[in-house]
């Protein structure tokens, strides 16, 4: 059985670049949407979890001045 550490402390980073895979999730997909939206430059996110509460949450980031862009018919933005 692996024990973790309770708490991990990490140093600031000044930039920060790559890719990150996640499982599908709306509680990780609205989170991802708002790391997005506070992101410089563009942010590619690639099967976002097609629900009702990320459809919300992609419509209020628009309506707060957030482009996005959904390519062709996926959930690839």
């Amino acid at each position: 059985m692996k024990h973790y550490p309770h708490h991990l402390d990490l140093q600031p980073a000044m930039h920060a670049q790559g890719t990150v895979r996640l499982p599908g999730s709306k509680s990780i997909s609205n989170r991802i949407l708002l790391l997005a939206a506070l992101a410089q430059g563009t942010t590619r996110i690639m099967d976002l979890l097609a629900s009702d509460d990320t459809h919300v949450m992609l419509m209020a980031l628009q309506s707060l001045g957030v482009k996005w862009e959904q390519i062709d018919d996926t959930q690839n933005y």
